[in-house]
């Protein structure tokens, strides 16, 4: 039986997403129409070190980015994110390994 994907839910800060082996599939990064937002994932379980395994940007003036990963990204390690811009919020779509 096949896992589904789960949801980070709406988040506007840095959060461990994944505290265990994952795979990302998708993010979705929000910004505010004025200010860039950034969004770094990484290979990780509880800080913003290591490997990133993707990063997203919104460019100043935007409103949001999407980004889907066919056949996803691996991370053995768990998945953390890091998000800066003002009023910048992200949404993470992932599948537990």
């Amino acid at each position: 039986m096949s896992q589904g994907v789960t949801s980070s839910g709406l988040k506007v800060a840095d959060a461990v997403i994944s505290a265990r082996p994952a795979k990302i599939v998708g993010v979705q990064v929000i910004a505010d129409g004025t200010n860039a937002a950034t969004l770094i994932l990484y290979d990780n379980a509880s800080a913003a070190s290591g490997t990133a395994a993707n990063k997203i940007v919104v460019d100043a003036g935007a409103t949001y980015e999407n980004f889907y990963i066919d056949g996803g990204v691996v991370c053995n390690n768990g998945i953390y994110a890091d998000v800066s811009g003002t009023g910048a919020e992200y949404i993470v779509f992932y599948a537990p390994l």
